[in-house]
This record gives structure tokens, sequence and C-alpha cells, in this order.
């Protein structure tokens, strides 16, 4: 094989490989938010308005704590599940008019699903709790 068809070959591989690298973010648009233990996540509703901000934290014995400041004119409700599973329990305080905060415990580590909801409108957030 000539030098010249090697260095072809060469640069068509590292052109392919730059390409391929490049075009990921075309496959995988939005991807899930990993959370490990003493790790937190904030949010922000899209399908509310006026939108609620949202912040997820797990201390080290994998305890969730979720914060919402809402508007204040109706409290929403929050539900926390593993995907594919049943809820848990959360026990839901507020702590002011436009602030709560819910409590609970995950019971194993993988994809959960937050969802936050108000008469007529609900959004769900995926997130994974990594060991």
């Amino acid at each position: 094989m000539s030098p010249r068809a090697i260095a072809i070959l060469i640069l068509v591989v590292v052109v392919g490989f730059i390409g391929t690298m490049a075009s990921v973010q075309y496959f995988v648009r939005d991807p899930l938010p990993i959370i490990g233990a003493n790790q937190m996540l904030h949010k922000r509703t899209r399908a509310m308005d006026p939108p609620i901000a949202l912040q997820i934290a797990l201390d080290g014995a994998y305890r969730v704590d979720v914060q919402l400041q809402h508007p204040g004119n109706t409290p929403p409700e929050v539900s926390l599940r593993p995907t594919e599973g049943r809820a848990i329990p959360l026990e839901v305080q507020s702590t002011s008019e436009t602030h709560m905060v819910a409590n609970g415990q995950l019971t194993r580590p993988g994809r959960w699903d937050l969802t936050v909801s108000l008469p007529g409108v609900s959004e769900t957030f995926q997130f994974i709790a990594r060991e």
C-alpha cells in the first residue's frame, strides 16, 4: 500500500471519529440528570405559569428532600415514585405561603419520577438516583 493511500485512510478514520463524536448531541437530546448522595438538583417547571422552582436533595442515607417555591395561590401536589413503580409516601409541610418541603425515603437507586400537579396541569421530572 502506498504512503498516499495510508495517509488518506488515516484521514478518513480521524474525520469519521470526529464526525461521530460531534453528532452525539443529535442522538442524545436531553439526558436524565444523575444525583448521588449529598447532591442537589435544581429544576423549574415549563408547563405552569408562573413556573414553580424545585430543588431535589439526597443525603447519605438516600433520604430525599424536595423544596418547592410556588406562586402561592394554590399549593401544588407532589408525588415521587420509581419509574414503573408505586409512589413513596412523602411528608409535606408548608414553611411559608409560597414555599413547601416534601420529605421521603428512596427505596432503591435507579430512575425516579417526580410529578408536580396543579388543577388542570401536571409536569413530571425524571432523574436517576446513583448508588
